[in-house]
């Protein structure tokens, strides 16, 4: 590829895509980018944070947009959406008429199709999941119960069809407040906070015992980057593509009953709810302040990143502690005008 590659990248509004595009930006401010937006409010944002990059008005549902970016990008950084097929099949079939050779898709995807509760929610599980030994394995879920298995296994059936280099990235519980130029918070530990700001009290799913992993935005950032750099590189580096091409980034595991105890630690102690003590809620209970709730705070999702660790990622960024006064401070602020938005929507 040429010593400026162009990178099309979708959901450059929302936390993931915003703040990995910064850090793209800073590290590499000689490559061409090209940023999806959706209208022209959002373009103004956009341009104004980065006059140098190039827009595009017009979304994932746009499939004759798709096709013609893909067909120009040397590589497609796709953040908008984990569960947008169309939009994905456009984009790789416009990533297979670039010439001379197809570009390269990374797809953000999530670590949320690993949930189980095989010992009942808010009970832990034994169960890790490889991003290499255990693929075959998680490449083989049925559709019922594993969000996002549609949109992997469309991703995987084009790829196949039209023989473009793909990788799907899987984060787990991402924290931090995010540096792009538009929404800048994640959704479990926000969703979260604004719930026990809500109702004065902190919570937890019945034992909290369920596990998670953890890994902050800028960690999530750097997987990304360091995909993006592999796949500028002749023949896609040394990364994995195509079937081969699932990356998990997890770091750190939590139990989720220590995130409600300290979400409700520190907003008592900065005077936001009257009581450090946490509740036990039933499924039901938990589900009437988060229709999510069974699935964001009450199952196990435990991965190892085994595939881009052999890249040389690590994660290396603070832990969900060390993130929480600044995520309570954000979600206090705005308290009220954010429910029920996601990383996603764009």
């Amino acid at each position: 590829m040429t010593s400026s590659p162009r990178i099309f990248v979708t959901g450059v509004s929302g936390y993931v895509g915003g703040h990995t595009v910064v850090r793209l930006i800073e590290k590499h401010p000689e490559w061409n980018f090209v940023a999806l937006v959706r209208n022209e409010e959002q373009n103004a944002i956009i341009r104004a944070r980065w006059p140098m990059i190039e827009t595009v008005i017009g979304d994932l549902g746009n499939k004759k947009l798709m096709i013609l970016e893909g067909s120009k990008a040397d590589v497609v950084l796709q953040t908008a959406s984990a569960d947008h097929i169309p939009g994905v099949q456009a984009l790789i079939k416009g990533l297979s008429q670039r010439q001379p050779t197809p570009g390269y898709f990374i797809h953000v995807a999530g670590t949320g199709m690993l949930n189980e509760v095989p010992n009942g929610f808010g009970q832990p599980s034994t169960k890790v999941y490889s991003d290499i030994t255990d693929l075959k394995e998680i490449t083989s879920f049925p559709l019922e119960n594993h969000v996002h298995r549609d949109v992997d296994m469309a991703i995987l059936k084009a790829q196949k069809k039209f023989s473009v280099p793909t990788a799907i990235v899987s984060p787990p519980m991402i924290h931090g407040v995010g540096r792009g130029p538009l929404k800048t918070r994640s959704i479990q530990i926000p969703f979260l906070i604004e719930s026990t700001l809500k109702r004065g009290k902190g919570f937890q799913i019945l034992e909290g015992q369920n596990i998670w992993d953890q890994t902050n935005i800028d960690d999530i950032a750097s997987a990304f980057i360091l995909l993006v750099e592999e796949a500028v590189k002749p023949n896609g580096g040394k990364a994995d593509w195509g079937q081969n091409g699932y990356y998990f980034v997890a770091g750190a595991q939590f139990k989720w009953s220590d995130v409600s105890e300290a979400v409700a630690k520190i907003a008592f102690s900065q005077g936001l709810i009257p009581t450090a003590q946490v509740d036990k809620l039933s499924v039901a209970d938990a589900s009437a302040l988060h229709p999510w709730a069974p699935l964001i705070w009450g199952g196990n999702c435990r991965s190892r990143s085994d595939r881009i660790e052999k890249l040389g990622w690590k994660a290396n960024g603070p832990n969900f502690q060390d993130s929480l006064s600044a995520m309570i401070a954000a979600e206090f602020k705005t308290l009220g005008t954010q429910s029920l938005k996601t990383t996603f929507n764009k």
